[in-house]
Formats: C-alpha cells, sequence, structure tokens
C-alpha cells in the first residue's frame, strides 16, 4: 500500500483526515490520474478506521471532483489530468467549471465555505474544482500562486479564492480579469483588485467583542495578532482600537502583538505572555484575532500555569468546532462560513452565466457573538508574577 507519510493516529482519525491524505497522494503522483484507489476495504485496514468513515472520506472527494466512482470498479481519480484546456475548443458550453482556491480542507471554516459553493454550483448545472493549497505559510503562497497560474492557463471560466496578500497574487488574478475570468474574492482580500467580493463586517464584529470584555469589567485587553497583511486581521485590530476609543479607554501599544506565521506559534506566544506578565498593569483579558491563535493562547496558558478565566479571559473569532470542545469553552465570533461560499459562488454564477456585468460588488455578512465560559466575569485577576 503506497504511502508518503506516517499513518495517522487511529484514535484521533476522521473522515477529514482520510479524506485529506487522499488528496495529498493524490496530488504527490501516489494515486496518478486515472488510477483506482485501494479499495474501501483496504483504506479501512490501513488505517484502523470504520468503512463508514472511509466512506463518508470519499464521498467527499468526488464532492470536490477528486474522484469519480465507476461501478464495480472502485474510485477513479480524475484530479490532475493535463489537458491543453479545461474548457472545449468546439463547444464553450460542454464544460462548466469554477474553481475554489483555499487552504487547509480539513480545517471546519474552509469545509464550510467549499459545502456552500459547491451547493450553488451544482444546483446550477456547474462544476466545482477545489484547488487546495498547503496550510504551511511558506508552501501555501508558493502553491496558491500555482493553482492560479495552471488555472488561467488551462482555461478556468471563474474563480472563487481566499487569497493571501501577495504581489504575485495580484498580478495573477489581475492578469484573469484582463482575460474575462470572473473572480470572487472570499473572506480577505487585495485593495484596489476590481472583482466581487464576499466578507463580513470585522471590524463592526471585532468591536463588539471588545465591547462584550469592556462590559464584563475588564479594561486591561490585550490583542494577540499576526505580523502579515492580511485584510481580516487588520480590519478586526481596527474594531478592538475603536472600542477602547469609544469607552475612553487608552490605548497601550504594549499590549497589542504579532505572531510571525512562520514561526513556532507556542513559543511565540509563550514568550508574549511572559512580556505582557512583566507589565506594571498586565492584562485581564487576551483577544486573539482567530480562534486557531486562542486556543494555543489557552494551551499555553494551561502550561504555566494560569486558569482560564479565573486569572485571565480568552476570546477568539471565527466560531471553528474545536472552540466549543475545549474546557472552558471559548467566547468567540461566529462566522457565516458556509454562507460565505454560497454567497460567492451566487456572485461567481451571476457573471459567468452573463446575468450580471456591472461594478464589483461588496456583500457583508452578519456575524455572532458566542459568549462561553472563557471570558467569566466574577473574577478578575491578572496574569501571576
Amino acid at each position: 500500500m503506497p504511502n508518503s507519510r506516517k499513518t495517522p493516529n487511529p484514535r484521533s482519525l476522521t473522515y477529514l483526515r482520510v479524506a485529506q491524505e487522499l488528496r495529498e497522494r493524490i496530488s504527490q503522483g501516489i494515486y496518478p490520474y486515472n488510477a483506482f484507489l485501494p479499495s474501501e476495504r483496504e483504506l479501512a485496514l490501513e488505517w484502523s478506521a470504520s468503512r463508514q468513515t472511509v466512506r463518508q472520506a470519499l464521498e467527499q472527494l468526488r464532492q470536490q471532483n477528486w474522484v469519480v466512482s465507476e461501478h464495480g470498479r472502485g474510485n477513479r481519480v480524475i484530479w490532475g489530468k493535463e489537458p491543453e484546456n479545461l474548457v472545449s475548443d468546439t463547444d464553450p458550453t460542454s464544460t462548466k467549471l469554477a474553481a475554489l482556491v483555499i487552504y487547509g480542507m480539513a480545517h471546519g471554516g474552509a469545509m464550510s465555505i467549499f459545502q456552500g459553493a459547491a451547493s450553488a454550483i451544482q444546483f446550477d448545472g456547474f462544476h466545482l474544482v477545489v484547488a487546495e493549497t498547503s496550510q504551511n505559510i511558506h508552501r501555501r503562497t508558493e502553491d496558491e500562486a500555482k493553482h492560479i497560474r495552471a488555472l488561467i492557463d488551462k482555461g478556468i471560466q471563474g474563480l472563487i479564492i481566499y487569497t493571501e496578500p501577495t504581489d504575485q497574487n495580484r498580478g495573477l488574478l489581475e492578469e484573469a480579469l484582463v482575460k474575462g475570468i470572473p473572480v470572487v474574492q472570499i473572506d480577505r482580500y487585495l485593495e484596489g483588485l476590481a472583482c466581487d467580493y464576499v466578507g463580513i463586517e470585522n471590524a463592526l464584529a471585532a468591536k463588539e467583542m471588545t465591547e462584550h470584555l469592556i462590559g464584563v469589567g475588564h479594561q486591561r485587553i490585550a490583542f494577540l495578532s499576526f505580523h502579515y497583511a492580511a485584510s481580516t486581521c487588520k480590519e478586526r485590530e481596527q474594531g478592538y482600537r475603536d472600542a477602547l476609543e469609544q469607552h475612553n479607554i487608552p490605548f497601550d501599544h504594549a499590549l497589542v502583538a504579532y505572531c510571525n506565521p512562520a514561526q513556532d506559534r507556542i513559543s511565540a506566544i509563550t514568550r508574549i505572555l511572559q512580556q505582557w506578565k512583566t507589565l506594571a498593569e498586565p492584562p485581564t483579558a487576551i483577544f486573539a484575532v482567530n480562534d486557531e491563535l486562542a486556543l494555543a493562547v489557552s494551551r499555553v496558558l494551561s502550561g504555566l500555569p494560569v486558569r482560564v478565566p479565573e486569572e485571565i479571559a480568552v476570546v477568539g473569532f471565527d466560531d471553528l468546532p474545536h472552540a466549543r470542545l475545549i474546557s472552558p469553552a471559548l467566547t468567540t465570533v461566529a462566522q457565516p462560513f458556509y454562507d460565505l461560499g454560497r454567497t460567492a459562488a451566487q456572485l461567481l454564477l451571476s457573471r459567468m452565466q452573463n446575468n450580471f456585468n456591472g461594478a464589483p460588488r461588496r456583500v457583508l455578512l452578519p456575524t455572532r457573538l458566542m459568549v462561553r465560559q472563557s471570558c467569566r466575569a466574577n473574577v478578575l485577576l491578572t496574569l501571576t508574577r
């Protein structure tokens, strides 16, 4: 049985992990174009997983157009074909393809975005190709540019993209637009790019979260973000600052810190927490720019040990599945990931079908504040010195 990496731990195995591993094997050529995957039974034995888990993983790959099921033969790989064009030269309408470029399909937000986009695309007779990029920041930007380049060259008819803020990506997307390929940016955006965008009111949602912390008694609120210039991070930091200003709380640069996404996150957070601990007035709450960062903060705090929320509150942004499963459950902002994907696909379809040819549209969907145990307010203490 071909395998390029260590087999995942069966105790933590889910169909998403199986699907992710199969996608990686396909993209690496271990299961090349037109080859058949091992049977459900063989895959279940390899991973010590149930047949139902494997069946769900294969169904996801079929929905994402990585494999196709053939009666009596199994699942044949259809990802990786290298024709001159994805669109027929003789009949441009015979193949109706759009692409979603996004990272980490096993990530809860990305999967929901895909499901929403697929529901709209498939309902209207189009097919959605998923180009998945690495979760590793070094590889992600390279993968993203490579996918966009290939999709343009192969004649894709529309692009939905969760984009990294690089000049190379900007140039490629501008090229796609010049060639008449409609583009919809989702969740984050590149300034000045003349295409549709679907996202949320990041600044407003972050302002509401900060005001919630102020409302339960916090005055020393730290903000933790990333060094890179994604639009979402900038907007959420602006919302944090707006709330402080509106409530006459002086902004303190010492309470704002940034992690380098290319470096070890746990080490960076540990260093930042130690710096905050030495302040004359340490923070009583930490607002992390997303849930992944907030969960990492909670992990570091538990090892110090510092109790959440008794000694410090921690809140995040996204409402990923793990946010409600940890103890204490994470207070966060719920993004409508499914609706983001569905709305992006609807905007794309309107242009692909020539039903709309107007100026770029900017659609912002509502969020929800999810108050849980990680910011309980009955005791407000600082980080223990």
